[in-house]
């Protein structure tokens, strides 16, 4: 009599990674550079140079210099931000794959699925509770400078932008994280995470929408003209939150169509 081995369940797929260097992890997690931040350091670098001239004009060429740390203080942040997100969500059970820093920004994927609206919730306030937190921190060490300077200014630049990140973020519309704890609430409102996906969705159109109508109208509101360099980059933003925006909403309704 012979016997045989049950066939083994095959493993699922390994979930797809960023393309780009990995230089450390995080909750399990590689850290990786995309190849688009390097693009993205470089716009930003070149756009806070005359910001950084004013500020100091006897800087000479040591301005790319100041603004190339400031860049590199912004996306510090930013890991920060991704890495209360990931240890968060390992914290809730989830299987943390990648941190990711990207022309955008960053994300941080996980997989797991999220069993409860507070996960979500608690998954998506911590990383704008972060940069909220080191905008306080910077703020209050510029406000103890006895001097101004370049590293005072520095520290001013790290308060504002992380204020300005994590306020952003709080915007209640998908992908924000705001949209995430709007997702939440319906979500604990209703009882379906879908209908939560799908309101959460149509408010992150709102908000790309708004985006763009702020560097339009809030000008002309000041009597002034709109700056070119401002509508482009609140065009490409919003164009950005409008295509994630959509894909929530077509990822709540197919949802919704499988569970019935």
């Amino acid at each position: 009599m012979t016997t045989s081995e049950p066939a083994s369940t095959p493993a699922p797929p390994a979930p797809q990674r960023s393309k780009g260097f990995v230089i450390g992890r995080v909750a399990g997690a590689p850290v990786i550079v995309t190849r688009s931040w390097f693009l993205a350091a470089f716009v930003l670098t070149i756009l806070f140079v005359p910001n950084v001239q004013n500020l100091a004009p006897g800087l000479g060429a040591g301005a790319y210099l100041v603004a190339f740390v400031f860049v590199l203080l912004l996306f510090g942040s930013v890991f920060l931000h991704e890495a209360a997100h990931a240890l968060v969500a390992r914290a809730r059970g989830q299987n943390v794959t990648e941190l990711a820093v990207t022309l955008w920004g960053g994300h941080t994927a996980y997989t797991g699925g999220l069993g409860r609206p507070l996960d979500g919730f608690l998954v998506a306030v911590v990383g704008p509770l972060t940069n909220l937190a080191l905008a306080a921190g910077f703020w209050f060490a510029y406000q103890a400078s006895p001097v101004l300077n370049v590293p005072t200014l520095l520290l001013f630049a790290g308060a504002a932008s992380n204020a300005f990140v994590g306020a952003f973020n709080l915007l209640p519309g998908l992908p924000l994280d705001g949209g995430q704890i709007l997702e939440s609430v319906v979500w604990a409102v209703t009882g379906k995470r879908t209908t939560g996906t799908v309101v959460a969705g149509w408010a992150g159109r709102v908000v790309a929408v708004g985006v763009l109508l702020w560097a339009l109208v809030v000008p002309f509101l000041r009597g002034a003209t709109p700056d070119i360099t401002n509508v482009l980059l609140s065009a490409l933003i919003g164009a950005f939150l409008w295509a994630g925006a959509g894909a929530a909403i077509a990822n709540g309704r197919r949802r919704r169509r499988s569970t019935g």
